[in-house]
């Protein structure tokens, strides 16, 4: 047994397990606690840029938006993913889009965002509560639909991560899009 593996099985054998692994209410799936926890990251998110957050009722979401991106004076629709399925990498995180999702978005009048919200496979792991902080182990893509391009799939790479700087871009997009009148798919 090397060093590190002897350090590990100490720590295990003094740690014990994570309450986290299991929700405190058993009626919460893991699915269901990955679907809030996209939701809460991106309200982060738009808490830290100063963008006001609107999420649709569960009951509501018929059109396949999770929440509206306030921007003062327009808005932007969102459909947030969580997954612990894919590494972060140089290939791109490939989401399957619904048919139903893609005819939504693509008649919506306004912008329509796709975000996909990483997090480690194993729930205790997503936060980190240092004694100084609280560390996210969470990275976050994001894009605007289109039509044009994501039929059946929407591909992120690198490039599409999202931190809350990126809803400053997505502002003036969303004010662009309604300057010049123009369909709210891409």
């Amino acid at each position: 047994m090397t060093t590190t593996e002897t350090l590990a099985a100490a720590q295990a054998a003094v740690l014990p397990p994570s309450r986290l692994l299991r929700p405190a209410d058993k009626n919460f799936s893991d699915n269901g606690r990955k679907g809030r926890y996209g939701v809460a990251y991106l309200r982060s998110l738009a808490a830290h840029a100063g963008v006001g957050l609107q999420e649709t009722s569960p009951d509501e979401d018929v059109d396949a938006v999770d929440v509206t991106l306030k921007f003062g004076r327009a808005s932007a629709e969102v459909q947030v993913k969580c997954s612990g399925q894919f590494k972060v990498g140089n290939n791109p995180a490939t989401l399957q889009l619904e048919p139903g999702w893609v005819e939504k978005w693509t008649e919506s009048l306004v912008p329509v965002y796709v975000i996909l919200v990483k997090v480690p496979s194993v729930v205790s792991d997503w936060i980190e509560g240092k004694p100084s902080s609280t560390v996210h182990r969470t990275v976050a893509f994001g894009k605007r639909f289109d039509p044009a391009i994501h039929k059946t799939t929407m591909k992120f790479v690198r490039a599409d991560r999202i931190t809350a700087e990126t809803l400053y871009d997505w502002r003036d997009e969303v004010y662009d899009f309604h300057k010049n009148r123009t369909g709210g798919a891409a």
